[in-house]
């Protein structure tokens, strides 16, 4: 659920001057994970039921995959002796089916054991150990750890699963035409309010603020960014939250950010994480093999450098 530097809802602002179908967009929004959720949506829906429908879904992903909520049942989860069968809810689940495959796809890049690393770096809560053997087994709607020091960190995949939720939540009640953003995982609904596809926009970092490095149509996909300042961070990063597996350590910052394309934010934001830590020639090089829509800006002399995979120049609009 850590974020940097994210792709950001362009057109929102054109979205005002609607179309006959949208006389006017409404946009709602409020706190998430540390973070905060954004709803673009047609006029004359029942707000109500949406913000209801939004901050329960956040209320109840934080009850259960927060770490930084103490009754939270992730922290239940990591303080559970190795052995026993923890009864876990849906989301936990699924991420963590999540988790071990991306682990597998990315070649150790994405590993959501080292929250323990994270938090020798300051910039998370989760104690415990990193066992190099360390699995989690998974039997209906329960799991049990191989260690007792064995942690899982949600935080680099959460937020996409999170968008894939709530995107779901809002179409379910007739918003089948939106924008919608958790802390910079960006998904669309349907189409622009004057017909066209939605546009959205892929920031680069810099010392005078966020610029649009590239614009892109996403159309079905979901995009997400991952970058090495975290949230809450103002100005330059001296040490990544990002932890390269491989090394144990903070990656190497001369890959700046990666955004991914996806049909989940689940998948996404988790590949965004895992390649950002793969570093500037592991990433790019899995990317290509593997087929995964990409954009990595690397750092250069005179200024990113980018490098793009997997079709993701078919989707550029600028």
């Amino acid at each position: 659920m850590r974020i940097g530097r994210r792709g950001f809802l362009a057109g929102a602002g054109a979205a005002l001057f609607a179309s006959p179908a949208w006389a006017a967009t409404m946009s709602l929004g409020g706190p998430a994970f540390g973070s905060y959720w954004r709803c673009l949506v047609p006029a004359g829906m029942d707000r109500a039921a949406l913000m209801a429908a939004a901050t329960g879904l956040i209320a109840e992903l934080t009850a259960e995959l927060s770490p930084w909520q103490e009754d939270s049942a992730l922290v239940a989860l990591n303080r559970a002796p190795a052995g026993r069968w923890i009864p876990i809810g849906h989301a936990t689940r699924t991420c963590l089916q999540e988790a071990e495959a991306l682990h597998g796809l990315t070649v150790g890049g994405f590993d959501a054991r080292v929250g323990p690393l994270v938090a020798r770096y300051g910039f998370g809560r989760i104690a415990g150990g990193v066992p190099r053997d360390g699995r989690f087994e998974l039997k209906g709607r329960a799991v049990r750890k191989s260690h007792d020091t064995l942690t899982f960190d949600p935080c680099g995949l959460a937020k996409g699963h999170a968008v894939d939720l709530l995107a779901a939540r809002i179409a379910g009640l007739g918003a089948r035409e939106a924008l919608v953003e958790i802390g910079g995982e960006v998904r669309a609904l349907g189409r622009h309010p004057s017909g066209r596809a939605w546009r959205l926009a892929v920031e680069r970092p810099g010392e005078d603020g966020p610029q649009a490095q590239r614009v892109i149509r996403p159309g079905s996909l979901v995009l997400a960014t991952s970058a090495h300042v975290p949230q809450g961070h103002a100005g330059p990063a001296t040490t990544s939250h990002v932890i390269d597996p491989a090394s144990a350590r903070p990656a190497a910052q001369t890959l700046l950010q990666v955004s991914v394309l996806a049909q989940t934010g689940l998948r996404a934001d988790a590949l965004a994480t895992g390649l950002l830590a793969l570093g500037p020639e592991r990433g790019p090089a899995l990317a290509r093999r593997a087929g995964i829509a990409a954009l990595f800006l690397r750092r250069g002399p005179q200024g990113p450098v980018e490098a793009m995979t997997g079709g993701f120049d078919s989707r550029l609009m600028t």
